[in-house]
């Protein structure tokens, strides 16, 4: 008697489990979606912090501004600040324009002008931080100062251009 309920049981098993199942079958197609992820391209903000410098240059002489960098979002980046100086002019003799940086942390000004590559063309490209780029996380906003000087050899007469932007690495 007590193995005719054991069987009973298990046959009772057998049938709800088939029953679930045959329920459990798909009967529709399948929905799916896929997404990449990217930023909006507004979180960080690169700007002049104590205006746009314009006007007339003379050899010799300084330009000097503070350009500034804002983090708007809230994602951390590894970024690199890139820049570029051209003109119309047919070449950039090399070394006729110096550019130094100054932090604002009592160590005065340093000289960058070795990270510009490009001379001898109507372009020069260069970088501002470490070569492997800096980390700018939320609410990061920094200013630093920058000059420029065109050297003796600098061509003139002709209008010179400035680009900065930020990428990441």
């Amino acid at each position: 008697m007590m193995r005719n309920k054991k069987i009973a049981l298990l046959a009772s098993i057998l049938v709800v489990t088939l029953v679930v199942g045959v329920y459990a079958l798909v009967l529709s197609n399948t929905l799916t979606a896929s997404w990449t992820l990217r930023e909006s391209g507004t979180n960080l903000v690169l700007y002049w912090a104590d205006g746009e410098p314009s006007g007339d240059l003379y050899r010799g002489q300084w330009i000097q501004t503070k350009i500034g960098l804002r983090n708007d979002g809230l994602a951390t980046y590894t970024v690199s600040d890139k820049f570029k100086i051209y003109t119309v002019a047919s070449g950039l003799p090399s070394g006729c324009v110096t550019i130094e940086y100054n932090e604002g942390d009592g160590t005065g000004w340093h000289d960058m002008t070795g990270v510009l590559t490009g001379w001898g063309s109507n372009t020069l490209t260069g970088y501002f931080g470490p070569p492997a780029g800096f980390t700018v996380g939320p609410g990061y906003n920094v200013q630093t100062w920058f000059r420029i000087m065109f050297n003796g050899n600098a061509p003139i007469d002709v209008g010179y251009y400035f680009e900065s932007w930020v990428e990441q690495v």
